[in-house]
């Protein structure tokens, strides 16, 4: 008698490759829906600005840690969410341990002068011409000259010393000391009306600089006054000009002296009117005023 071998059983079969295939995919495409959510989540602590005020990223953390563990694979983002955290506080480990003697390090090695202003925070030193605000709580430092901020960087010794470089080559960069003084001479008539100024007659910075502004743009904002070729110019840019023509050809010019009125009483303390005018080394005044006057023969 002859035996046939029953059909296999498709529910106990393998299936097919191509399922496995299918099957291997749609995994992966859902594991990837995941991995997608989690390089989302840690977004924002891959941009360079997260690290820019270290008094902030706490709280940033806080938020990706809380959106990671939402998600299916937290495990995988555990590792880079505790190295953030380690960076941290090696941050502000250094920047209380080692900021100021790195800082005395570099400035010798680059032959600058570094003076201590203020130890408390933010602490202020000067590396002239510019004074430097430390706030370790942050990680920022802050360049300023005529007492605004002129630049920023994170509070490393190399990044403060790259950033001063730089910030003094953009700062005099173009200045022509006859130049200048004929823009403010020109500025002073307009701001007093119409070229009618008498010697001596006080101006206000707070009217005087928009009418230097314009004396002080390129040619090619004269053919096109437009928005794209205007060259914006600042209260600080001002001043440090000011520390320039002293530097390069005086206040006396062709007849005429540049003379600034200082600021007193009520007036000094309103920001906004005034500016504070300062030689490299921080020391000056706040100004208020703007004035010509003949200058004597022999003086």
């Amino acid at each position: 008698m002859t035996h046939t071998q029953a059909p296999a059983d498709p529910s106990t079969a393998l299936p097919s490759i191509e399922r496995q295939v299918a099957d291997a995919q749609s995994a992966w495409r859902a594991e990837a829906r995941v991995l997608g959510k989690l390089a989302t989540a840690f977004a924002p602590l891959a941009r360079p600005a997260a690290y820019r005020d270290l008094a902030k990223l706490p709280k940033l953390l806080e938020k990706v840690e809380a959106k990671v563990r939402a998600l299916p694979l937290a495990a995988r983002g555990a590792a880079v969410l505790e190295g953030v955290r380690g960076d941290l506080a090696e941050r502000r480990r250094h920047l209380h341990e080692n900021l100021a003697k790195d800082l005395r390090a570099a400035c010798e090695a680059s032959k600058l002068e570094l003076r201590v202003l203020r130890r408390d925070e933010p602490v202020e030193i000067r590396i002239p011409p510019f004074a430097v605000r430390i706030d370790r709580e942050k990680g920022r430092a802050d360049l300023r000259f005529a007492r605004e901020t002129v630049a920023s960087c994170e509070a490393d010794a190399a990044a403060i010393l790259r950033t001063r470089a730089r910030t003094l080559e953009t700062m005099r960069r173009g200045f022509q000391a006859e130049r200048f003084f004929d823009a403010c001479l020109t500025a002073w008539r307009a701001a007093c009306g119409a070229g009618k100024a008498g010697s001596g007659e006080r101006v206000e910075l707070l009217d005087f600089l928009p009418f230097l502004v314009v004396q002080l743009q390129p040619a090619s904002f004269r053919v096109d006054p437009s928005e794209r070729n205007f060259r914006a110019y600042s209260r600080a840019q001002f001043a440090f000009d000011l520390l320039q023509l002293r530097a390069n050809g005086g206040l006396t010019q062709g007849g005429w002296r540049l003379n600034l009125g200082v600021a007193t009483g009520t007036s000094a303390t309103k920001k906004d009117r005034v500016i504070f005018v300062e030689d490299e080394n921080g020391d000056g005044e706040f100004k208020l005023s703007v004035f010509f006057a003949r200058a004597e023969v022999g003086r």
